[in-house]
C-alpha cells in the first residue's frame, strides 16, 4: 500500500490521525473564512494543496472496506 502523504506529528517520524485531522480540519475551515484574503495573495493554491495532501493520505490509508491502514 503507498501510504505516502499526509503530515507527521511533533518531528516523529509517526502519522498520528486525529491531530492530523484537526489540522486538515482547521486548515480547510480558514480556506472557507478566508478565501478571499487567501486568494488576494495568492496563498488559496497552497492551502488547498494542503489539504490535498492530507485528504489523499487518509483515502489512501483506507485502502480496502474493512481495512484502516494505522500507526
Amino acid at each position: 500500500v503507498d501510504l505516502v502523504g499526509g503530515y507527521y506529528d511533533a518531528g516523529d517520524h509517526v502519522k498520528y490521525g486525529f491531530p492530523m485531522a484537526f489540522t486538515v480540519t482547521i486548515l480547510s475551515w480558514s480556506v472557507v473564512e478566508y478565501a478571499k484574503e487567501l486568494g488576494a495573495t495568492n496563498q488559496l493554491d497552497y492551502a488547498l494543496d494542503a489539504i490535498k495532501w492530507g485528504t489523499d493520505y487518509f483515502i489512501k490509508a483506507h485502502s480496502q472496506p474493512y481495512t484502516l491502514w494505522a500507526q
